[in-house]
């Protein structure tokens, strides 16, 4: 290989001295025009003048010189010096990965080209080869913490995170020397599901990097994912107290308040979130959680703005369309709620709770027919799917139940409410999660098999005990029955039915829905809440009972009653209405015992001779309250484990373990 004999920059030639001068044209023209033609066939008079074309626009001619040279140590330090730089700033970054790429395939230690052209790879979204750069860095030096950092980061970014966390548990102690590494290191293991090991080397960065925003919010979220959520606002307050103006670190601390038990702990993650928002506002996550948090704490119209701006940053985000069709609902504007539900069914074609909700506002919006259509569309995609009997549909449902996810948090909660303590835990999960497959199951063959009904019907047991409490009350004049989302609850309009009890049922099902099912819900998708009050009045007027699940709510912003440790949602609206009406109301709850479905009836308390409304709804709350206790500490199948009262189960805050 033919080498120069000097340095470019120390060569007395007068293209050299061009070069130094950055007289970029002048030097071409030295060359084209001043030198013989031996002259130019040296290497170092050809070096400057590949530098000068394409310091002066000529890079086609310029590249095209270089190709021909061969090389040397001095024309890697005049590439990187007069040429990559500016090929970079220019951002002509192919051709700089060009020259990169020439002189490391050249170079007896690469090191640093090799570090350059990993970064201009990486530039170019061509992870793959720029990883496998990072990779010949570290098996040249596996304590470079830039190269360990930048491999990390790769990984994560290209959503690799298996292997950026099993990368990451190999580090060792090198990534506490290290600010970056480390919050690469946290992340990667944090993603990966490396809870321990994330949660070990938090524990070991927070007093070493706590005054850096970054791995700060890094830490605090994994405490959050803990659920450390008290030590995650912590350490979250003590770095914003030196750092305020950071958004990663906002977020994480509003993540903690979210997670935490504090009464204030709504208006406390707020807070954070608007500033988060605010610091932040091209990110689609810090402006969604805003949104939500407007959202739940009831201010819809405030909420629509964050939202709708985050949807427009990243369109492929459910959440936060889910969210901003909800807003859109909650603050009346129909019509957009319906637009954002329909371009949710896009995002998510075969999610059953948005087809609902489409249709429900569709309906709202006055597109009653097309909200049929909808609907009639999503029932017949389910009835394709469904066995042609109803059992053997029900005996399929145990092979789903290894799959079925439910939140640790609901199970760990559901398992100390328990009466049979002698219940082995694996086994009580598989009951309980099945119960929750049966439900959704039975929902699904009373909307898609209307001339099948019957056949769910003979699931039910016999009804005698359910028959005798309904003797002792007057329903002439209607009745309030009060559920909740726990056991095969759409079973309970076939007891009712069975039962002879003319029943009205609140449902989130649209009321275009066209099924024999359908005709006795009123609908609370497509109807304001008076409309919905109005509709009950008028079935109690009528002598019908109205079934009302007291823990369901549409509005992310629902008030929420204490109960067991934890806060579920629960509205007092049963309780009222049987006091305004001066009507009978009762606690009932369908569940599973040897195989039957059963009717579980019980008397809440009517409200005294002269009794304020407000009193008789407390005392009617700690009945409805002990009845819900009672039920749930039965066999886990009648559990059901979603919606109404399981949305806000959290996990007790473990920060005391650390």
């Amino acid at each position: 290989m033919v080498g120069l004999a000097r340095r470019t920059d120390d060569l007395d030639l007068p293209i050299a001295a061009l070069i130094r001068e950055e007289r970029w044209s002048d030097a071409c023209r030295h060359f084209e025009r001043d030198l013989d033609r031996e002259e130019k066939l040296q290497a170092e008079q050809r070096l400057p003048y590949a530098i000068a074309l394409i310091r002066s626009g000529r890079v086609s001619s310029g590249m095209a010189v270089l190709a021909e040279l061969p090389f040397s140590t001095e024309a890697r330090l005049a590439l990187r010096r007069h040429v990559i730089p500016t090929l970079i700033r220019d951002k002509r970054l192919d051709l700089a990965l060009t020259l990169t790429g020439w002189i490391v395939d050249h170079s007896p230690e690469p090191v640093e080209d090799l570090r350059l052209r990993a970064s201009l790879l990486g530039r170019l979204r061509r992870g793959d080869e720029a990883m496998a750069d990072l990779v010949r860095l570290i098996e040249f030096d596996p304590t470079d913490a830039v190269a360990q950092t930048s491999l990390l980061q790769l990984f994560l970014q290209s959503d690799r995170v298996e292997e950026a966390g099993a990368h990451a548990a190999t580090l060792g102690a090198m990534v506490l020397r290290h600010e970056r590494l480390c919050l690469m290191a946290l992340l990667a293991l944090s993603r990966s599901g490396r809870q321990d090991a994330a949660l070990a080397l938090a524990g070991q960065a927070e007093n070493l990097w706590d005054n850096d925003p970054e791995v700060a919010a890094a830490i605090a979220r994994i405490y959050v994912d803990a659920g450390r959520s008290a030590a995650a606002i912590d350490l979250g307050e003590r770095s914003l107290a030196i750092e305020p103006d950071n958004g990663r670190l906002r977020q994480s601390t509003g993540e903690a308040y979210l997670a935490g038990e504090r009464p204030d702990r709504l208006a406390k993650a707020l807070a954070h979130f608007k500033e988060a928002a605010r610091l932040l506002p091209r990110d689609s996550g810090a402006q969604a959680q805003y949104g939500e948090a407007l959202l739940r704490s009831g201010q819809a119209a405030a909420a629509i703005e964050p939202l709708a701006l985050a949807c427009r940053l990243r369109t492929d985000l459910p959440n936060a369309r889910a969210l901003l069709a909800r807003a859109y609902k909650q603050d009346g504007r129909h019509a957009d709620a319906a637009r954002e539900f329909k371009r949710l069914l896009d995002l998510q074609p075969q999610s059953q709770r948005w087809h609902r909700f489409a249709a429900g506002a569709l309906s709202q919006a006055g597109h009653r027919k097309e909200a049929a259509a909808l609907f009639e569309t999503f029932t017949e995609a389910r009835r394709q799917r469904l066995p042609d009997s109803f059992e053997d549909g029900l005996r399929a449902l145990q092979d789903g139940v290894d799959d079925m996810e439910i939140p640790q948090a609901r199970l760990d909660w559901a398992w100390t409410l328990r009466r049979d303590q002698g219940l082995d835990r694996a086994e009580w999960e598989r009951r309980a999660r099945w119960g929750n497959l049966a439900d959704h199951y039975i929902l699904d063959w009373l909307e898609c098999r209307d001339a099948q009904v019957h056949e769910a019907m003979g699931r039910l047991a016999d009804l005698t005990e359910a028959e005798q409490v309904l003797a002792t009350v007057d329903l002439s004049r209607g009745a309030i029955l009060a559920s909740a989302h726990i056991g095969p609850m759409y079973a309970g309009p076939l007891a009712l039915e069975l039962l002879g009890v003319r029943s009205q049922w609140l449902a989130s099902t649209p009321s275009v829905a066209r099924t024999s099912y359908a005709r006795s819900l009123i609908s609370t998708s497509d109807q304001t809440g008076a409309e919905v009050a109005r509709q009950v009045l008028q079935g109690l007027r009528e002598g019908n009972a109205i079934v009302i699940a007291v823990d369901g709510a549409l509005s992310l912003s629902a008030p929420r009653t204490t109960f067991e440790g934890q806060e579920i949602t629960y509205s007092d609206f049963a309780a009222r209405m049987a006091h305004r009406q001066k009507v009978p109301s009762l606690f009932v709850a369908p569940y599973w015992k040897e195989g039957s479905i059963h009717f579980l009836l019980e008397r809440m308390p009517d409200p005294g001779e002269g009794e304020a409304a407000d009193d008789h709804a407390e005392r009617w709350r700690t009945a409805y309250l002990s009845s819900l206790r009672n039920y749930l500490g039965g066999a886990p199948e009648n559990l059901r484990l979603s919606g109404g009262i399981w949305r806000h189960i959290r996990s007790a805050d473990r920060s005391s373990q650390r």
